[in-house]
């Protein structure tokens, strides 16, 4: 197990909200799982490039310290990409308050301060 934090996100309703810097999740529509890739037998859609790179990334993911504040290791999943992130599972934010990934491109990358580029394609989306 990675020693990013303890397993948060399991499950495909999981999602995350962003308030100011904060990242935290809650049940919802999905966009936030565990920062793990699973390891898989050799097939036609993950070939052995594909084990050896999710064997690398995995060993770099397990290589990063536990978070101090004790959040979960997670992976934002966006129209532009997946964002690794430190995500709180204890907090509750109110319906009105935060973005979330159901919120428009443009909003999630400002949220998600997503470079330079990513938010300029998120704009004119």
């Amino acid at each position: 197990m990675a020693k990013g934090g303890p397993t948060g996100c399991i499950g495909k309703a999981c999602q995350y909200v962003i308030v100011d810097d904060d990242a935290s999740c809650e049940n919802g529509t999905g966009g936030c799982t565990t920062a793990k890739l699973l390891d898989a037998e050799l097939s036609g859609f993950h070939d052995q490039n594909l084990i050896k790179a999710s064997r690398k990334i995995q060993e770099i993911l397990d290589s990063i310290p536990a978070d101090p504040r004790g959040r979960s290791l997670a992976l934002l999943s966006t129209n532009f990409g997946a964002l690794l992130a430190w995500v709180d599972h204890t907090k509750t934010v109110p319906r009105n308050k935060g973005v979330r990934p159901t919120d428009d491109d443009a909003r999630i990358a400002k949220a998600l301060r997503l470079k330079e580029k990513i938010a300029a394609r998120a704009k004119a989306s």
